[in-house]
């Protein structure tokens, strides 16, 4: 009996380590950041020419209930989606919330190619 709870508590023990121990990004840009996972703002950039009242509804919803995002606070990132344009979306835990935003708040500009001469 005693083997098995030390073996648990070890187990326990590893999974709060690995849990604490997830690589952090940082805040570049203050951006506005919708509330819920990154499928939220995947929906809210996909359907913007939707004008129907459902939709209309909740992207007043999403617009209303934003929260700024602070620059330079470390998030770890918990799921990421691209828009039907490939925009690249991240949702992260700011406080309390589930927040999602472009990519671009976290990692900076996506690089274009240059022109050729």
């Amino acid at each position: 009996m005693t083997r098995i709870s030390l073996a648990a508590a070890l187990f326990a023990f590893a999974a709060c380590l690995a849990a604490a121990s997830a690589p952090a990004a940082t805040i570049l840009y203050t951006y506005a950041g919708l509330p819920g996972p990154s499928d939220s703002c995947k929906w809210f950039d996909d359907n913007l020419t939707d004008r129907s009242i459902d939709a209309l509804t909740r992207q007043t919803d999403l617009l209303y209930n934003r929260v700024a995002l602070p620059a330079g606070d470390a998030v770890s990132v918990a799921g990421t989606a691209t828009t039907a344009l490939g925009a690249p979306l991240v949702d992260f835990q700011l406080g309390s919330r589930n927040i999602c935003t472009s990519a671009e708040a976290l990692y900076g500009p996506t690089p274009s190619p240059s022109a050729q001469p």
